[in-house]
């Protein structure tokens, strides 16, 4: 449930699934701090008591916990439903929708523990860990409020008090999570305000517990500001954002280094980027491959972007007659490193050249098995998996080799392994907000008319040069080069007819999705608002359309239930529930009822 018992935390601080992390980058913090700051921070983490828990170690738990809660399901399930990634076998919730009930408990779970930090700096009358505790209160309902729709707030967090109204706490209605999300920010921001030397709570122990900024006042400011433009942009389809954007427009990030980020201790599973093989066996990679809905959407754009997500195949393909005898049924032939596909034969078969502007037709959803395609790629360097394909993806591009248990594939791109496959790495990052973000923010902001420091054009400009240095696009100038589908700068890149901007919203949520690579959450709120990208479910999917929100669990269901039977009535259900009621992914919370979008 959302509620908890104070006396629990009285007995034993909640070490968290997470803990494992947090160990690994407090390891820095118990060898640099003074034996003072050490008592503080308490020597056994495993056993730390309410009375002797330190804010900075609080404000450690919370962070790396966040972090890794929405960063994980950034470069995971969110990145498979807004059709980056693809997961083959096994990989259903994550490429073809079939999301069931999500429990919230991790993150009420990271609330708990930001309650205590915020009890305990507001007591040491410690500014810096208040404002960071309201950051990331705002944050974390924000994101319940944001996947589940009405949830308790007001009144959770409040079990050490007796009567019903705090064991079982209401939902409060996604809007006023909202506004009160808006509303933290704000105050924090004040409690950030002055000089390093005004705020003494911030010593080394501090800045080493603060794994996004080292304890830097101003980056939090800008932090606090940006997540207010985040969710002014959020409701901007439900009121009149224009004053609360404009004031704060000039207060946002300035460059990438602003951006909020986490970097990966690496040291065993836990601390890990989530889909590297090196702690958990090679299937755990193997079977994240690309969507073909980013991948062809690359290719049109020659965005040399790809050359840093991307593995290139093993074995290409042709389709060539001519390597066949007149009558004969083999489908394929290996020469020299290429595999000849037999027209005859693939057309016999029903099986012909992927095109994402018929796969609708094609293979559309749902659709008898006899009357559907199965499709080979012969592009030549890059090949994605179309989004939803079946339940045996693996064998996708005619791959023979490939099974459920390996996932191996040559005809298909994997993520760049050199890259992706790794514990840690510079570009392998929890990131829960960017400065790309913030420039195609106040792009569509511009293009509203509104008064954000720049046009649109200039805005959207910004955030794909942000995007190209995020992604360090010119230090991988000679992959780049040897690619012949790309161009080769940033500059020829955005002067493409099909990059340029031309004044539509359309164009800048594209830009910006691509820019959320491996960090998909925000693109999935943006195509729920605006309809962008314009993507679509496959033949395996399990409902007819792409989900828009988690159900509420059981475990909410059944100890909370009045309370939730409240919040499943002010969904607006939709054509897709199916047999799951109200509490389905696919009914709309306020935030979408009355705007027709996503669909």
């Amino acid at each position: 449930m959302s509620d908890f018992k104070l006396n629990d935390y009285k007995k034993y601080f909640q070490v968290s699934r997470y803990s494992k992390i947090l160990f690994a980058f407090l390891a820095f913090v118990f060898l640099t701090c003074s034996c003072k700051k050490f008592s503080e921070l308490n020597t056994d983490p495993n056993n730390i008591t309410y009375a002797d828990a330190s804010p900075d170690y609080l404000m450690a738990n919370v962070l790396t916990q966040t972090a890794m809660d929405y960063g994980n399901l950034g470069s995971g399930n969110s990145s498979g439903a807004m059709q980056q990634t693809y997961q083959d076998a096994f990989g259903e919730t994550y490429s073809a929708y079939y999301w069931g009930q999500v429990d919230w408990s991790v993150n009420y779970g990271i609330l708990r523990d930001n309650k205590l930090m915020l009890d305990k700096a507001k007591s040491f009358g410690w500014r810096f860990h208040q404002g960071v505790g309201l950051i990331m209160r705002a944050f974390n309902f924000g994101m319940i409020a944001d996947f589940w729709g009405d949830a308790p707030d007001s009144m959770a967090l409040q079990g050490d008090l007796e009567g019903a109204a705090y064991q079982l706490p209401a939902f409060d209605k996604q809007e006023t999570i909202y506004d009160r999300v808006i509303a933290d920010l704000k105050q924090a921001i004040p409690l950030l305000a002055g000089t390093q030397a005004e705020h003494n709570e911030i010593t080394g122990v501090t800045a080493s517990s603060d794994p996004f900024y080292g304890g830097d006042l101003s980056k939090w400011i800008k932090f606090a500001y940006s997540l207010q433009l985040r969710y002014y942009m959020r409701l901007s389809s439900k009121r009149n954002v224009q004053t609360d954007v404009e004031s704060i427009a000039q207060k946002v990030f300035e460059s990438n280094d602003d951006d909020c980020t986490m970097m990966f201790p690496g040291t065993d599973a836990s601390t890990s980027y989530q889909k590297a093989s090196a702690f958990q066996g090679p299937s755990n990679f193997n079977r994240n491959k690309m969507c073909a809905t980013l991948v062809k959407k690359l290719d049109a754009l020659k965005d040399p972007r790809l050359v840093i997500m991307a593995e290139p195949i093993v074995t290409p393909s042709v389709l060539d007659g001519s390597k066949f005898n007149p009558g004969d049924t083999t489908l394929t032939v290996l020469i020299n490193g290429i595999r000849y596909i037999n027209p005859v034969e693939a057309t016999k078969r029903k099986l012909k050249e992927f095109d994402i502007n018929t796969y609708a037709i094609d293979r559309p959803f749902g659709a008898p098995v006899a009357n559907i395609w199965s499709f080979f790629d012969t592009s030549p360097k890059y090949v994605g998996i179309p989004i939803s394909y079946s339940n045996a993806d693996f064998g996708y591009n005619i791959n023979g080799s490939g099974t459920q248990s390996n996932s191996n594939n040559d005809y298909v791109s994997y993520m760049r392994r050199d890259i992706y496959d790794n514990p840690n790495g510079d570009l392998l990052r929890q990131r829960l907000a960017s400065y790309n973000e913030i420039c195609f923010d106040l792009a569509e902001a511009a293009l509203k008319g509104w008064n954000v420091g720049g046009s649109a054009d200039q805005w959207y400009q910004k955030g794909i040069n942000s995007s190209f240095d995020l992604w360090e696009v010119s230090n991988y100038q000679s992959d780049i080069n040897n690619y012949g589908g790309c161009v080769k700068d940033v500059n020829t890149y955005m002067a493409q007819p099909l990059v340029a901007f031309d004044g539509s919203l359309q164009r800048i949520i594209e830009q910006k999705w691509i820019a959320s690579w491996q960090a998909s959450n925000e693109s999935f709120m943006d195509w729920r608002r605006t309809g962008y990208p314009s993507i679509q479910v496959g033949w395996g999917s399990l409902r007819a359309a792409i989900p828009i929100r988690f159900a509420y669990a059981n475990s909410e269901l059944s100890n909370n239930m009045a309370n939730a039977d409240s919040a499943i009535k002010n969904l607006e259900p939709s054509a897709y529930n199916g047999p799951d009621g109200n509490n389905s992914s696919w009914s709309k919370s306020w935030l979408l009822q009355g705007t027709g979008k996503p669909w």
